[in-house]
């Protein structure tokens, strides 16, 4: 498999996993626009958190959320009441652990089902502006829209191997 496919083939894995966790888990709509785009650049949103994806694999994953959307994701993940001091603190764990969650479902759903691919911890980041393509790396993105504002899924990396789709 071609970069790009590889790239293609988890991304589309992810996709499915968040509209899996949006409407069982969160209770929010959301609609994937369709289209996989191979891009040059991603102009980040306000929150964004990484996962890196190693072991057969040598990617990036990308969640970059508007701010009302990831504040509705923040109060449905905490199931309950949450004063306002510990909602900021709150807000950064719970974009992590969102994150840590759908590319642990993932997995399995991976070119060769994941066989082999290791994933880091998550990491979150406030108002970063854009990340640009390398070379010899690809980007691919999807758009999933929701009533709170847009989440933006990206991989990025090279992933050329042994692959079977």
């Amino acid at each position: 498999m071609e970069n790009i496919e590889v790239l293609k083939a988890v991304l589309s894995a992810i996709v499915y996993r968040v509209e899996l966790f949006m409407k069982n888990e969160m209770k929010i709509d959301s609609e994937f626009d369709g289209e996989y785009r191979s891009v040059e650049k991603i102009e980040l949103k306000k929150y964004t958190t990484t996962i890196g994806i190693g072991g057969s694999l040598n990617l990036l994953f990308y969640v970059t959320y508007n701010e009302l959307l990831l504040d509705n994701l923040t109060r449905a993940f905490a199931y309950g009441d949450i004063e306002q001091s510990e909602f900021l603190i709150l807000r950064e764990s719970a974009a992590g652990e969102i994150a840590n969650m759908i590319i642990g479902h993932a997995v399995t759903d991976f070119p060769n089902r994941g066989k082999g691919v290791t994933i880091t911890p998550p990491v979150t980041i406030e108002d970063a502006k854009s990340i640009l393509k390398t070379n010899g790396t690809g980007i691919m993105t999807a758009l999933l829209s929701t009533p709170y504002g847009n989440m933006e899924l990206n991989v990025i990396g090279s992933a050329k191997g042994e692959w079977n789709a």
